[in-house]
């Protein structure tokens, strides 16, 4: 359960000399042992006058030999040549590995970081041992020259050291044996797999692994984070330490933003860092200052301070969120979040998570005491939450992972339908909607049935809007199971649901419902078409506290038999229309046959009319919920074709029409006192379906109902959407629906919705993009909303200024329309990548307001 942290990276600058070093103490363990006895020659004469020699032992280490002193001769040309390609050689750095753009390949490409104009490159490796762990490796050494006195090697010109993936090069190298050192002096290079850094001097105790690299120059490839420090050290007993460090993700010569600490100690037995006075920069200019800061330097999650979240708004001034990180146990942590709205007070935020084997768990809450109310409104400066108690709760969980049986708990609930409208949320994940679910549910699934057991309630949060029934419990158990009898496919689907409907306003029918599924299909499919002949049973039953009419049935019972049978052909032939292709034509045919049921004494709990669309010619269903079951005798006719790219398989185009025929009228109606003239029609609306991939940026898409009998269309939209290279985005939209008018004191009003919607996100260079929405309500002539700005991204650093008009509303209708009031607003978002941003909130408007916007 990891949480993401803004580390400095800093921690693995030292990885590749501390190894490094154990490896050349490794390699002089034989020069280091000192022999505690030496052999001697003694001669005597014998009594004839010859001489007796013999070899002696002698105690204590043998006499040095006097060094011999021998001018050496300059290397010649070719000489230096063969010495330099002896062994593996490290490669030179040249601008940290930071390669053009014009010179990466195009699978660099792919990779290379929006806004940057190149990217970090690591040389090849391609010499031996390279892709051996340095511990498996032995270890190579070259140089121009070598010279040995006393126990003390110099290594001079090129030095180059490998030890498997592991490099290290300077101009010179001292081994000292007697005080187990090394030190590496002029253009110290050291290279690891995704590392590498640069230094003037490096200094090893080969013994106890201590380790000094001074102005070192630091850069990990894959993460294109770069940075310095005055000193890195490594003690003996592990700890790490770095003074004067820098942090950026800036592109070498480029320094727009960095971040400093005068210290950072890392203990890697803990896996934790501790960096004081740290400072972020931006062109040189202190921006924030931390004088203490505690983070992982690895996957281990540890207790600490979190970056801040400043925004400011007009209503509630600065808003300061401060996140505390607490690292409780290795399953389980909390983040406390103490944070301050300048016109509103202070408040607390808490969020804890909890994750075992099978469960995962979080719980979250928010407290503002005592609100202030907020900036003041001219136009309204009344206050209505001014001196109240506001507060937030919310649960996710999900149980049962891999297992047959699953729990999940979706929770959340609020002090007042505004509290997401003043004070949002800095830290939770708690998300804002019409109607907050609080769902608790437990199931358990075989290998044919699904059995569940579950209770919901919803919080209302706009206004003019009832509340919706509680459904405390709900019992369901599905079956599905599919028989080869034969040459025969049978399925049958078997589905039961039991309801209790409660409300807590006395005046709402209350009770319980019974609803129950059954068919049986034959499944027939050929590559050249289909049939599914199915049969079902479906049935309704209440037990109601009391009639939805006085006089009424408080038990209302339905069951009505349901026969379906679903056909479809499919032809095809090879087509030269734009290119080649394969052209399909796939007529189909489906028949629905319900019987017609009175239903005017069941209440309604859940259940409303779909929208109908080209999909809903082949529904069985016109109703969503389970309080009516529908009646029909109708004939649906389609016909769909389609052009597949013959080389790709991509589908270029599709186009669909179809129409139901009603063989009877139909009776039921979710209210039976409307006029509900839509179920005597003979036909229902032509509805259509169009799309095409114009080519590989352009996409459009259509879909229309029209009334042949009124010569009307009551609905339709249009879409033309593009999406090319740079993130580049067009969106050009349109739709139309036709309602019913609506009426306030005998004064009609145009329900229709007609809309025209245009978004983009158009880079005009490498750096710079505009952004914008225009949202029109063609209805009553008003912007519903509108927004412009622009942004600018480069490897280091991304910022977009936006300026925001729009229709803000906190109910779903409001007669009349014109009463409704505008919010206008300036948004910017400043985020220094690799380290922390501010401003997430446009992020969230460009995504909803502009299709297929992705936040960086």
């Amino acid at each position: 359960m990891p949480r993401r942290t803004t580390a400095l990276y800093l921690l693995g600058l030292s990885c590749g000399l501390f190894s490094t070093a154990n490896a050349l103490g490794e390699a002089t363990a034989e020069e280091q042992k000192t022999p505690n006895t030496h052999t001697e020659w003694r001669c005597d004469t014998t009594p004839g006058g010859s001489w007796n020699c013999a070899e002696y032992t002698a105690p204590g280490p043998a006499f040095a030999k006097p060094p011999h002193r021998a001018l050496k001769r300059r290397p010649s040309a070719t000489a230096k040549k063969n010495a330099n390609t002896n062994g593996p050689r490290v490669s030179t750095p040249r601008n940290l590995d930071w390669v053009d753009e014009t010179a990466l390949t195009d699978e660099q490409k792919q990779s290379q970081t929006d806004g940057c104009c190149g990217r970090y490159i690591e040389p090849a490796r391609d010499y031996p041992d390279a892709e051996l762990n340095p511990d498996d490796a032995p270890l190579r050494a070259s140089s121009t020259t070598t010279e040995a006195q006393d126990n003390v090697a110099t290594m001079k010109g090129d030095v180059q050291i490998s030890q498997g993936h592991r490099q290290v090069r300077s101009n010179t190298a001292v081994l000292d044996q007697d005080a187990r050192t090394a030190t590496l002096e002029g253009n110290v290079q050291l290279r690891e797999p995704g590392l590498l850094m640069l230094g003037k001097k490096a200094h090893f105790n080969l013994d106890s692994g201590e380790l000094v690299v001074n102005d070192a120059t630091w850069v990990f490839h894959e993460s294109a984070i770069r940075g310095t420090a005055g000193i890195v050290a490594r003690k003996e007993e592990g700890m790490i330490f770095i003074d004067n460090a820098t942090y950026t993700t800036c592109e070498p010569g480029n320094n727009t933003w960095t971040m400093a600490s005068s210290n950072i100690a890392i203990d890697p037995q803990t896996g934790m860092a501790t960096a004081k006075h740290v400072r972020i920069k931006v062109k040189d200019v202190p921006i924030l200052y931390l004088p203490w800061i505690r983070y992982p330097i690895d996957d281990r999650r540890a207790s600490g301070l979190l970056f801040p979240e400043i925004t400011f708004s007009d209503s509630n001034g600065i808003d300061y969120a401060q996140p505390i990180y607490l690292n409780l146990a290795p399953n389980y942590d909390a983040t406390i979040t103490p944070r301050y709205l300048q016109e509103r007070g202070e408040m607390l935020e808490l969020e804890l998570r909890h994750l075992s084997r099978l469960t995962e768990t979080t719980l979250g809450g928010g407290w503002l005491g005592d609100d202030d109310g907020g900036d003041d409104d001219d136009a309204n400066p009344i206050k209505p939450y001014q001196g109240e108690d506001r507060w937030l709760v919310n649960m996710d969980h999900r149980g049962g992972t891999g297992k047959r049986w699953g729990t999940l708990i979706d929770y959340t609930k609020v002090s007042d339908e505004d509290y997401f409208r003043d004070i949002g949320n800095a830290t939770l994940e708690a998300s804002s909607q019409t109607h907050l679910k609080q769902f608790a549910g437990l199931n358990y699934s075989t290998d044919h049935w699904r059995l569940g057991v579950s209770g919901t309630e919803y919080q209302t949060i706009i206004s003019n809007t009832h509340e919706q029934y509680k459904q405390l419990p709900r019992v369901s158990a599905d079956g599905n199971y599919r028989i080869q009898a034969g040459a025969q496919d049978i399925v049958f689907n078997l589905k039961n649901q039991f309801t209790v409907f409660d409300h807590d306003d006395n005046s709402m029918v209350t009770g319980n419902r019974l609803r129950s599924d059954y068919s049986v299909t034959l499944d027939k499919q050929w590559m050249w078409g289909y049939f599914r002949p199915t049969f079902k049973l479906k049935h309704l039953s209440y037990d109601l506290d009391d009639p939805l009419t006085a006089g009424g049935d408080d038990k209302p019972t339905t069951t009505v038999p349901v026969g379906i049978i679903d056909a479809g052909l499919f032809f095809e032939r090879v087509s030269d229309l734009f290119g080649s292709h394969t052209q399909t034509l796939e007529p189909r045919l489906y028949y629905l046959n319900a019987k017609s049921e009175d239903q005017s004494d069941n209440p309604d709990f859940d259940t409303d009319e779909l929208t109908f669309s080209y999909q809903q010619l082949f529904r069985d269903e016109r109703f969503s919920g389970n309080d009516r079951i529908s009646d029909a005798e109708q004939v649906t006719v389609a016909l769909t074709t389609r052009l597949i790219d013959s080389s790709t398989g991509i589908e270029r185009l599709h186009a669909s029409i179809g129409q139901v025929f009603y063989l009877d009228d139909r009776e039921v109606a979710l209210n039976y006192a409307a006029a509900n003239e839509e179920l005597r029609r003979d036909d229902s609306d032509l509805a259509a379906e169009f799309g095409a991939q114009l080519n590989k940026h352009w996409r459009f898409q259509s879909d229309i109902l029209y009334n042949d009998s009124s010569d009307h269309v009551n609905k339709g939209s249009f879409s033309l959407r593009y999406r090319g290279q740079e993130r580049a985005l067009f969106n050009a939209s349109y739709r139309y629906t036709r309602e019913d008018p609506r009426y306030l004191n005998s004064v009609e009003y145009d329900a229709d919705i007609e809309q025209a919607d245009i978004s983009a996100y158009l880079p005009i260079s490498r750096r710079w993009s505009l952004i914008g929405r225009w949202n029109h309500d063609l209805t009553n002539s008003r912007e519903l909303e509108v927004f412009g700005g622009i942004e600018y991204n480069s490897c280091c650093w991304r910022t977009a200024l936006v300026v925001r008009h729009w229709l803000d509303r906190d109910d779903d209708e409001l007669i009349p329309e014109d009463e409704l009031k505008y919010d206008d607003g300036i948004f910017l978002q400043i985020q220094l990548k690799g380290l922390a941003g501010t401003g997430g909130t446009l992020d969230s408007i460009l995504s909803d307001g502009i299709y297929g916007y992705e936040p960086r």
